[in-house]
């Protein structure tokens, strides 16, 4: 694994030192989130797998960096990032906008020879299929802080106690404003499928994904697809059963993966 290298240390930051796990599994957060939605996974996934996740400018460590409004500006220096950590099985998950951000890295890397079909797995979680437009409202034009409490308001997500604080809401909206309005204006062009497997997950009670949208990932899974909901809505994975549930479909790729390095 090359850690060293820069474009990994920038890019990606890993978040468990376990030497003895086969896989690595790369993260990738939704509009506006970072590397700390990730850290409750470490536990359940020790000896699973080696826990990566995105560093993205104007956020946590990058705060004082310009959010990117690019999809171009974020899946280059991440499929570079990405392409370093190949040495092992990949297994490469993204919810919501990090969802559409994974499966555009995952593209480039076997565009360009970077990865082995047998050796990665794209778990696609709370996104519609990126070749159908999205249902959830369009908010990026809206000013940073118009943002922040519009998300809130349709999902829920961010306690009531930090929309009350100027500063977090200033932090948090540049970022979300910025990774919705990639997501809002993402046009899918035709390509030829992933030829890895794919996962679609996605919570039964999520208002802007429905069953057949996740379904409709079986265009971009020439390596085999499987659908799997869990209980909860948007954000399932954050009530401690749909963690649970979650990570025992993570687990499940993990060991498949793991098997192509006997």
């Amino acid at each position: 694994m090359n850690e060293s290298d820069p474009a990994t240390r920038d890019w990606l930051k890993r978040m468990s030192a376990d030497d003895h796990s086969l896989v690595t599994m790369i993260c990738f957060p939704p509009a506006g989130g970072g590397m700390t939605g990730f850290w409750p996974w470490i536990a359940p996934l020790r000896g699973r797998a080696n826990l990566y996740a995105a560093s993205l400018p104007g956020r946590e460590q990058r705060l004082r960096e310009e959010p990117a409004r690019a999809l171009e500006a974020l899946a280059a220096p991440l499929a570079e990032a990405v392409a370093a950590l190949a040495d092992r099985p990949l297994l490469v998950f993204g919810h919501s906008f990090g969802a559409l951000l994974a499966y555009e890295i995952v593209h480039r890397l076997f565009a360009e020879g970077r990865a082995a079909p047998e050796r990665l797995h794209f778990l696609a979680s709370g996104r519609v299929a990126p070749q159908l437009p999205s249902r959830a409202p369009r908010v990026s034009h809206l000013a940073p802080r118009d943002v922040v409490f519009r998300v809130a308001e349709l999902h829920g997500n961010i306690p009531v106690a930090l929309l009350e604080q100027p500063d977090y809401v200033a932090m948090i909206g540049r970022a979300l404003q910025a990774d919705l309005h990639i997501n809002e204006t993402y046009r899918w062009t035709e390509r030829p499928p992933l030829p890895c497997p794919v996962t679609a997950v996605g919570g039964v009670s999520d208002p802007v994904v429905s069953e057949a949208e996740l379904d409709a990932w079986a265009l971009h899974a020439g390596g085999g697809f499987e659908r799997r909901r869990v209980a909860g809505d948007h954000f399932y994975f954050r009530p401690a059963t749909g963690q649970r549930e979650l990570m025992e479909i993570v687990s499940a790729c993990c060991e498949t993966l793991a098997a192509t390095t006997q």
